[in-house]
């Protein structure tokens, strides 16, 4: 999930997810370019994202990231 998005941002989209019911099945990674997560905005975020990876990034960091993923859905 990218934070800065035109129309609508990350946040308000992983609100509507949530909302929806549509997070179970999923994990939810933050990819973006702004810095730290402000914490104001993680808040009640916690459960549902798993990571939070700054641009630019390293793609074996990423493929790393992805690999923990997979691991974790077996």
């Amino acid at each position: 999930m990218d934070l800065m998005m035109p129309y609508i941002d990350g946040w308000e989209t992983l609100k509507e997810i949530i909302k929806k019911g549509l997070n179970k099945d999923i994990v939810i990674s933050i990819l973006t370019a702004k810095g730290a997560p402000d914490p104001e905005k993680m808040k009640g975020f916690d459960s549902y994202i798993y990571n939070y990876i700054k641009k630019p990034f390293e793609l074996k960091k990423l493929i790393s990231e992805i690999n923990g993923i997979a691991k974790l859905k077996k």
